[in-house]
């Protein structure tokens, strides 16, 4: 039985233009390896047209329909993403219509505790090694007040991770709930796709020795079975502990030993290595858990990071009347990408041009304009 991987994490403002742009693919430049472009349009959202752009239409959707006549803090949680996935094993027995259904309910389940319409995106990733969903929750209560303290706290999330899973196997796919704590130790990123690559390599070895396993398992059955009676045999004058046989008695003990051997010696093999899997299995579902973890913690610096990328923008056209180049707040997923063509490097340095005074009164080191 495969395991079902449901992971959540928490995003803000400024989270979600970046996010979305690498949800959405609005770009073919991927740091993700695991990434094929050329794949991308296999890509399909399971509610589409609620969501173009992230930041503008989810904030958009959050005020019109918040009870309170407060303006939402810049620092709130607009959206709790979850990310909907199992094994690769899972997804190879299932067909597209049956992996597209896995994911609807899962989103039903969602729908169901959270509000359908609370669901402003639920993208499924088949560009990638492993199907995935990236399910964006608005956390309103039943009052609709923002709040993902009270919408998603720790027992709401126990019961996510309890009934999913049940709720799954209810509609007829085959999965059992993921580790709860992990005892062993982080990995890196690169570390658990490498370990993820052994897993793959161990189950294609699995399946070489079960279909060596099922052929000695046939050449048993085409054996027929025979009575020890059958099998004529006279006492020799030189020993005692051995007898006479027919060589075509003798040959047929001997093919009925060999195979014989050849099973029992498979079929322990192929327990030791069902173990191995289970156990690399658990290490690649904890380590799953610990990433996840490790993403919480990094997306908490770039959160800071941004924030003081922002301060620096207000601080600028506060004092000077100039803020921080467009291309900058960019890379730092504080905008909108700009549909622009890409310009040619002389281009964009002669676009962003500094006051000569922002160099001399702050000690600032940027192009500056001389005019």
């Amino acid at each position: 039985m495969s395991y079902l991987v449901a992971n959540m994490q928490k995003l803000k403002a400024d989270n979600l233009v970046g996010l979305g742009n690498h949800d959405q693919r609005r770009t073919r430049h991927h740091k993700n390896t695991d990434i094929d472009v050329n794949r991308s349009d296999l890509n399909y959202d399971l509610v589409a047209g609620r969501t173009n752009h992230f930041k503008t239409d989810i904030e958009a959707y959050i005020n019109e329909h918040k009870t309170s006549q407060r303006a939402v803090r810049k620092d709130a949680v607009l959206v709790n993403e979850w990310i909907i996935s199992s094994d690769s094993n899972f997804f190879a027995n299932l067909t597209a219509a049956d992996t597209r259904k896995y994911f609807e309910t899962a989103k039903a389940y969602f729908a169901e505790k959270f509000g359908e319409e609370n669901i402003r995106y639920a993208i499924v990733h088949l560009d990638e090694s492993t199907p995935h969903m990236h399910m964006g929750i608005v956390p309103f209560d039943d009052e609709y007040k923002l709040s993902a303290k009270r919408v998603f706290n720790r027992a709401a999330l126990q019961n996510v991770q309890d009934q999913l899973p049940v709720y799954l196997r209810q509609h007829g796919f085959d999965v059992e709930r993921g580790i709860q704590e992990s005892q062993h130790k982080s990995l890196t990123v690169p570390e658990y796709k490498a370990m993820r690559e052994d897993l793959k390599k161990a189950t294609l070895q699995k399946r070489e020795i079960q279909a060596e396993l099922e052929d000695a398992r046939k050449r048993l059955a085409e054996l027929k079975p025979r009575d020890q009676q059958e099998i004529e045999s006279k006492p020799t004058l030189l020993s005692k502990d051995k007898v006479v046989v027919r060589k075509s008695d003798l040959h047929d003990l001997e093919s009925r030993a060999a195979v014989s051997d050849i099973y029992n010696q498979q079929q322990n093999r192929l327990k030791l290595d069902n173990q191995s899997l289970n156990y690399q299995l658990l290490e690649v579902k904890d380590n799953n858990y610990n990433l996840s973890k490790k993403n919480e913690k990094l997306q908490k610096l770039v959160d800071t990071l941004q924030g003081i990328v922002r301060s620096v923008d207000r601080f600028l056209q506060r004092k000077l009347g100039v803020g921080l180049p467009s291309e900058w707040l960019e890379r730092a997923g504080l905008k909108e990408p700009s549909k622009k063509a890409p310009q040619r490097p002389q281009e964009r340095s002669e676009r962003i041009r500094w006051p000569k005074s922002l160099n001399l009164a702050y000690g600032f080191n940027l192009p500056a304009d001389d005019h």
